[in-house]
């Protein structure tokens, strides 16, 4: 039985590990990045100069939140909840020990949709900052 449950652990670890993998690949280009942000967003980045195109990309690199992370954690003391700004949801998890363990095991599988979450928050906070510092921007002279 607890070779069963090592063999268990191992194949999860390596599915952690191999979405991890094929996420990171997709996420690198600037054309993956845009594509995975939400419609609204691709909308207004779409219509923006390039300037301050590179200026939002360069921003959302820096404060994105990878999903590879996300896996380490998940399997690491489960701090991801914490990891992608979830503070409240990371304490109830601790709470209940991980829902038993099974919704540990259920956010292995959703954990994709929690970094797209929170990148999205993140694409939208860079957005609103550049719109804000273009709004105090002097006009340029004629």
């Amino acid at each position: 039985m607890r070779s069963f449950v090592g063999a268990a652990v191992l194949v999860l670890i390596a599915f952690a590990i191999f979405r991890a993998v094929q996420s990171s690949k997709a996420e690198n280009t600037e054309l993956g990045t845009l594509q995975a942000l939400p419609p609204s967003i691709q909308q207004v980045v779409s219509k923006m100069d390039p300037e301050t195109r590179n200026v939002f990309f360069r921003e959302y690199a820096q404060k994105r939140k990878p999903l590879y992370v996300g896996y380490i954690l998940w399997f690491v003391l489960s701090l991801y909840y914490a990891y992608y700004r979830k503070v409240g949801l990371q304490f109830v998890f601790w709470i209940t020990g991980g829902g038993f363990l099974i919704w540990w095991i259920i956010d292995l599988f959703r954990m994709p949709s929690i970094a797209r979450q929170a990148n999205e928050q993140i694409a939208r906070q860079v957005l609103q900052t550049l719109q804000i510092g273009q709004a105090f921007d002097p006009p340029t002279p004629a």
